[in-house]
C-alpha cells in the first residue's frame, strides 16, 4: 500500500495534532467535578464549549430536562444532584477521618442523599462479601453497613430498612495490573468511583454512602472482627450536605460542515468525578483536539472539505446519547458512521494496556473497524527496522471484536443504525479510582488518540472509490480470519455460522455501496461484485445451510436503542420485578446476552432465528428461555409478538 490515498491523509492529520494543546485541554476538563446532571458537569461543558469556540469551530451547548419526567427512548433522565460537603469519622474504638468530600470527592458515593449524623455514634455492622443479602437476618435500620465489595447488591435492603449509610471499598481487581490494593503504594489510599442510580424520588431520599480506601477498608474489617469477639461494634459519625432538584444535563456540540446532508458522529463522554483524568478527560480532550486539527487543515485548504459533516458530541455517558438521539430522530438516517473515544492515554508502562479499536457488532453490518485498523496500521510505522525494510510502532495497539461498555453500543444498535467503533484502552490500573491523575497520562498517546479519531471521521466523511480499494483488504482480512476459523472447525453448527457470516458479509458490502451515488456507485458495485464472488466461493466449501426458518412467533421491538434496564426496573411493579428475578434464576444466560437478543430482534426473524444469530456470535444457546423472555417484555409493552408468515 505504498501508493495510496489514505495514508498521506492520516500523516497530514497526525502532523497537525498537538500533544501539548491536547494535554492542556485535558487538564482544563479535569478541573471540574463532572457528575452527570450537576453544576460541576455544567461548568465543564461551558469550559469545553469556550475552548471549541476559541479554536474557530461552530459550537453550542444543548440542554435537556433532568427531572425524572424526561424519558428518552427507555432512558429516564435522573434529577440534578449537587454536594457541598460530606465527611465520615470513626469515633470508636478511636477517632479517625475515614472520608472527606472536600479533600477527595470520590470518597463519597456519588448521588448520595443528604443526612446529618454529626451528633450520633452509629454502629458499624460488618458483613463479609460471601454473605447473601437475601439470607442475612440482622436489621440494618439506623446502622452503617460495611461491605468491602459488591455494595450494589445491598442497595435494596438498605433502602427498605432505612440504613443510615453504606460503607464500602468496591475496587475490583484487574489482574494482573491491579491486585492486593491495600498493599499497593499507588492504590492503597485511593477511592473507587461509585454512584447510586436514582430513577424514583423515594430512592433519592434513602441511599447514601462512602467509598473507603483499600487500606482503610482492611483496617475497618480488622476492627469489626476484633470487637465482634467482645460483642461490640465500631461507631462513626457522618454528614452529607447534598441536594436533588429538577435541573438539566448538557451535551456540547461542535461541527465541521460538509458538502452533503450526511454526517459522521464523533462522541466522548465528558462526565466522571474530578479525579477521573484518563477516564474520560483524555477522551474528551482527544475529541476536541481532533476537531481543532481538522478545522485548521480544512480552513487552510490543506485538506478538501469533506463530503459529510463531522459532528462532535461531548456527553454525559449513555444519558446524553439517549437524549440527543431522541431529540433528533428524524436526522438519524443521515448519520452514516460514528467513532466513540473512551479513556485513551494511560502511560503504557505496565499499568495501562494498548490502545484498542473495539469493532462493531455483526448486526451493524459495518466496515468501521476495518477503517480503524487501517488507521492504526498507518500510525504504527514510527521506527525503521531491518535496514528500513519494515517499520514498527512506538506504542501498543490492537483491534478487538465488539464488546459492550460505552456509547458505541447504543449508536450501533440496528434501530439507531449508526455503526460506531470505540477507541479505548485496557487494562488501566487506575480505572475508576481517584489515582487516575494527569501524571498517569502520556501526552504522546493523547496526540495519537486525536489523530486516530480525526482520521476516521475525515476518511469516512470523504470516502471515495479509490479509498474503498485500500480498505477492502482490511475487510477481507477480518472475514478471511472468521472463514478460516470455520473451515478448521468440526462443530455441529458450522453450517449455521457460515450462513450467518454470509449474511453479514453481504450486508457489509452493501454498507460500502450505500455511501456512493451515480457513476461512482456503479464502479463501486463492480468492485464489490468481485469481492462477493470470492466470498461465495469460500463459503460454498463450508456446507452452509441456506434454509431459513420463518415458522413460529416473530418478536418486534416497540422501542429504539438498547433497553435501559435500570430505568425499566425502577418503573416495574413489585410483581413484575419478582417475575424478572425468577426469569433470571431459571435462565441465567438471558440477561447477560439481552442486548445481543434485542440487536437481532428485527421484526422479521422468528425467535428461533434470533437464537441462531445470538449463538453464532456468542456461542451461547439462549433458545430455551426466549419465549418467556419475550413474553415478559411484551407484558411491559416493549415487545409485540406476531405469527410469522410462511417462507415463500
Amino acid at each position: 500500500m505504498a501508493d495510496n490515498k489514505i495514508f498521506p491523509i492520516i500523516n497530514e492529520i497526525y502532523g497537525q495534532c498537538q500533544e501539548e494543546r491536547a494535554f492542556r485541554i485535558m487538564k482544563e476538563v479535569a478541573r471540574h467535578h463532572r457528575i452527570q446532571a450537576s453544576e460541576g458537569y455544567r461548568e465543564a461543558a461551558r469550559a469545553s464549549w469556550e475552548l471549541l469556540k476559541a479554536g474557530g469551530l461552530s459550537a453550542r451547548i444543548l440542554s435537556y430536562p433532568a427531572d425524572l419526567q424526561n424519558v428518552c427512548f427507555t432512558q429516564r433522565i435522573f434529577r440534578e444532584w449537587n454536594c457541598k460537603e460530606a465527611w465520615l469519622e470513626l469515633t470508636f474504638p478511636w477517632k479517625e477521618s475515614m472520608a472527606c468530600f472536600s479533600k477527595e470527592e470520590m470518597s463519597l458515593i456519588q448521588r448520595s442523599a443528604p443526612g446529618d449524623y454529626a451528633d450520633q455514634d452509629l454502629p458499624i455492622l460488618y458483613v463479609p462479601d460471601e454473605v447473601d443479602p437475601e439470607s442475612y437476618t440482622d436489621s440494618l435500620e439506623g446502622k452503617l453497613l460495611f461491605v468491602e465489595n459488591g455494595y450494589e447488591c445491598w442497595i435494596k435492603r438498605v433502602s427498605e430498612e432505612h440504613g443510615a449509610a453504606i460503607l464500602t471499598v468496591s475496587m475490583p481487581e484487574i489482574k494482573p495490573v491491579r491486585v492486593n490494593m491495600s498493599e499497593d503504594e499507588e492504590l492503597c489510599e485511593a477511592h473507587a468511583n461509585l454512584s447510586f442510580h436514582h430513577y424514583t424520588r423515594e430512592s433519592e431520599g434513602s441511599l447514601r454512602g462512602f467509598a473507603l480506601t483499600p487500606r482503610m477498608g482492611r483496617k475497618l474489617r480488622e476492627i469489626c472482627i476484633s470487637l465482634e469477639e467482645e460483642g461490640k461494634y465500631p461507631t462513626a459519625r457522618f454528614v452529607v450536605d447534598s441536594s436533588f432538584q429538577n435541573g438539566s444535563i448538557e451535551n456540547v456540540e461542535a461541527w465541521i460542515p460538509g458538502e452533503s446532508e450526511e454526517e459522521i458522529l464523533l462522541t466522548a463522554h465528558l462526565c466522571h468525578p474530578r479525579s477521573s483524568v484518563n477516564d474520560n478527560a483524555s477522551g474528551a480532550a482527544c475529541g476536541m483536539e481532533a476537531m481543532l486539527a481538522l478545522h485548521h487543515l480544512i480552513e487552510k485548504g490543506i485538506l478538501p472539505r469533506p463530503k459529510r459533516t463531522i459532528r462532535l458530541l461531548l456527553i454525559p455517558e449513555f444519558t446524553g446519547t439517549y437524549a440527543y438521539l431522541s431529540e433528533h430522530k428524524e436526522r438519524l438516517e443521515r448519520i452514516v458512521g460514528g467513532f466513540n473515544i473512551d479513556m485513551v492515554a494511560g502511560r503504557q508502562n505496565g499499568n495501562a494496556g494498548p490502545l484498542i479499536i473495539v469493532d462493531t457488532p455483526d448486526c451493524a453490518h459495518s466496515f468501521s473497524g476495518d477503517l480503524g485498523e487501517a488507521i492504526l496500521e498507518a500510525l504504527s510505522g514510527e521506527c525503521a527496522f531491518g535496514g528500513g525494510q519494515v517499520a514498527v510502532p512506538l506504542f501498543s495497539s490492537m483491534r478487538v471484536p465488539f464488546v459492550f461498555g460505552s456509547d458505541h453500543y447504543i449508536l450501533s444498535d440496528p434501530t439507531i443504525d449508526i455503526p460506531t467503533v470505540a477507541l479505548t484502552q485496557w487494562p488501566d490500573k487506575t480505572y475508576h479510582t481517584s489515582a487516575d491523575s494527569a501524571e498517569h497520562v502520556d501526552p504522546k498517546l493523547l496526540r495519537r488518540g486525536a489523530a486516530i479519531a480525526a482520521s476516521y471521521c475525515y476518511l469516512y466523511g470523504s470516502l471515495t472509490g479509490e479509498m474503498l480499494k485500500e480498505l477492502l483488504p482490511f475487510t477481507a482480512r477480518r472475514f478471511f480470519t472468521r472463514l478460516d476459523k470455520l473451515r478448521r472447525s468440526d462443530s455441529s453448527d458450522r453450517a449455521k455460522k457460515a450462513w450467518h457470516l454470509g449474511q453479514v458479509i453481504e450486508a457489509t458490502l452493501g454498507r460500502y455501496a450505500s455511501l456512493f451515488e451515480g457513476q461512482e456507485r456503479e464502479q463501486v458495485e463492480r468492485l464489490l461484485d468481485q469481492e462477493r464472488r470470492l466470498y461465495e466461493a469460500l463459503l460454498s466449501d463450508l456446507g452452509r445451510d441456506e434454509t431459513k426458518k420463518r415458522q413460529g412467533v416473530v418478536p418486534r421491538r416497540l422501542f429504539q436503542g438498547p433497553v435501559a434496564m435500570r430505568c425499566v426496573l425502577a418503573g416495574m411493579a413489585e410483581e413484575e420485578r419478582k417475575l424478572w428475578e425468577e426469569l433470571n434464576k431459571q435462565y441465567p444466560r438471558l440477561a447477560p446476552n439481552m442486548d445481543y437478543i434485542f440487536y437481532e430482534t428485527d421484526g422479521v426473524r422468528s425467535m428461533e432465528e434470533v437464537a441462531d444469530c445470538v449463538s453464532c456470535q456468542t456461542d451461547i444457546d439462549c433458545s430455551e428461555g426466549l419465549p418467556s423472555f419475550y413474553e415478559f417484555f411484551e407484558r411491559l409493552g416493549l415487545i409485540e409478538l406476531t405469527k410469522a408468515k410462511e417462507q415463500l
